[in-house]
Parts: C-alpha cells; structure tokens; sequence
C-alpha cells in the first residue's frame, strides 16, 4: 500500500515537472519568434529605404552621371 503510493506521488511530481517543463519551452519558443519577427521588420524597413534611396538616385539623372564617378560598378 505505501509503494503504489509512492508510485503514484512519483508520477505526480514527474507530471508536474514534465507540465512546467513544457511551459518553459512554450515561452522560450515565443520570445525566439518574437525576435525573428523583429528582425524581419528591421530588415524589411531597411529594404524600404534602400529602395527610397536608389529611386531618389535614380530620378536625377545629373546624380547618377555624378555618383558614377565615386561608386563602383554593381
């Protein structure tokens, strides 16, 4: 009688631990998306200015013909 209630305190606590366990993981799991998803955004402004700059570039011709001077060849 005192083994299989110990048994069973033993698959209680191993539950409980298995339950805590998980939860951790889920939380770690979400800040690991959280950070990717910042980092897309960083990476997708990044591109957005990227692209603002080069059409700025792109519509005076008398700065292409002059920043073809100092830039290399693409």
């Amino acid at each position: 009688m005192v083994g299989a209630r110990l048994q069973l305190y033993a698959l209680l606590a191993l539950a409980f631990m298995a339950g805590i366990l998980g939860i951790y993981m889920s939380g770690v799991q979400r800040g690991i998306d959280r950070q990717r998803t910042k980092i897309d955004r960083a990476r997708l402004d990044k591109i957005g200015q990227a692209k603002e700059i080069e059409d700025a570039v792109n519509a005076d011709p008398d700065i292409v013909s002059r920043a073809s001077r100092w830039l290399r060849e693409e």
